[in-house]
């Protein structure tokens, strides 16, 4: 089965087109690429198909432009009539009801359309990236996966916040998490690498990109995840605070004299990394400041560090007996001396980092602890579009 796989973020949109079967879940990547700044001045996009590559400035105002784009390359670049068999699609945010995989149709369309106010950057992207499908194939069977969706079985006094049950009730307000499919895919190849049932697992796995979340997880299920309501909580990212005392957004309206929007617009792209560092939200420009003698982005480090430690020691108390932590995502994949520092002096709680491994690893996947830790390190590059299509597979067939 060939199925086309989309994942739209607010300004970018992946595709990947993948030959599967339930015998040869690895599958076979026939063709993918990548619109990046999409909607801005000088949007670009990237096609990769049978080992060559090309990149090209392109006009895509927005996510339908990209996507009919996407489905041209492959039908001007087919050796015959394009056969695809179905597209896949990430959603950031499936709302309180919408979990799946599904199939798409009018009543989960419409709980897609709702969720929208609760990811206003992502979710409308989405949706364009179905409608562009539906208008070019309008016969194609389409199947959406949520990133909430490996959070949906949150125990009850992890989901809620202390909040009057009614009002939380009334808003929908409660931890939906995020980054799931990330999250999924870690433990689905750890259980793939080690042999072991994913009912068997406990785990907490790290997904350390410019958007950061750590989730604890108890025989192969999600039972608490860093990220809540929003994207925003949790971990320190690249522009997103993270955790902080919830009375600094009325402090800051009052003493800067800025409106709630405004301060939510200042947590999410100007705080993280780039806010205290000063100098840039990626981590390997910080790291090359830190170096050069820049206090600041020393402290964004230590910080950024110390907030992963910190959900470490508080999940290992949820996991349970803990068989591995995993990391994931641009930083946690390609930073050998970010890994290094949030592991080291953590041996009394039964992780030991082997220094060699770890240095080696980055990019690929790989255990990167000492043969004699009690817990598990390993390095597991996401891949996020394989599992969506994965899923896709389950519910089409």
């Amino acid at each position: 089965m060939r199925i086309l796989v989309f994942n739209c973020g607010s300004s970018s949109a992946k595709f990947e087109l993948f030959e599967l079967k339930q015998s040869n879940r690895q599958g076979e990547v026939l063709a993918r690429g990548n619109f990046e700044r999409i909607g801005e001045k000088q949007p670009t996009a990237r096609l990769i198909r049978a080992g060559s590559e090309t990149t090209t400035p392109v006009q895509a105002r927005d996510h339908r432009e990209a996507v009919l784009q996407a489905i041209t390359w492959l039908e001007r670049d087919s050796d015959s009539s394009l056969k695809i068999d179905a597209a896949a699609h990430r959603i950031v945010h499936g709302g309180p009801d919408l979990f799946g995989p599904a199939l798409l149709d009018d009543a989960v369309e419409k709980a897609l359309a709702s969720a929208t106010e609760l990811a206003p950057l992502h979710n409308p992207a989405a949706l364009m990236a179905i409608a562009a499908v539906k208008e070019r194939l309008p016969l194609l069977p389409q199947v959406v996966l949520t990133d909430t969706a490996f959070h949906r079985d949150l125990p009850d006094y992890a989901r809620n916040y202390a909040l009057p049950k009614e009002l939380a009730r009334r808003h929908q307000i409660r931890r939906y998490g995020f980054h799931g499919i990330g999250h999924a895919w870690m433990m689905e190849r750890y259980s793939e690498i080690r042999g072991a049932a994913v009912s068997s697992l406990n785990l907490i796995t790290l997904h350390l990109g410019a958007g950061c979340s750590a989730t604890a997880i108890r025989r192969g299920k999600s039972m608490d995840t860093s990220m809540g309501f929003t994207p925003l909580e949790g971990l320190m990212m690249a522009t997103r605070s993270g955790d902080l005392d919830p009375a600094i957004v009325h402090f800051l309206c009052q003493r800067e004299g800025i409106d709630p929007a405004r301060v939510e617009d200042l947590l999410n792209h100007e705080s993280g990394l780039l806010g205290v560092s000063g100098v840039s939200r990626d981590i390997r420009d910080i790291s090359s400041a830190a170096e050069a003698g820049n206090p600041d982005a020393a402290l964004a480090l230590a910080m950024f560090c110390y907030r992963v430690r910190k959900y470490i020691g508080q999940y290992l108390t949820i996991a349970g007996k803990t068989r591995a932590i995993i990391f994931g995502g641009g930083i946690g994949e390609h930073a050998h001396a970010i890994r290094e520092r949030i592991c080291g002096g953590l041996e009394h709680l039964g992780i030991v980092l082997n220094t060699e491994k770890n240095r080696a690893a980055d990019g690929h996947e790989a255990r990167i602890s000492s043969d004699s830790s009690p817990i598990e390190l390993y390095l597991i590059p996401l891949n996020e579009e394989l599992y969506i299509a994965r899923a896709a597979l389950s519910v089409l067939s």
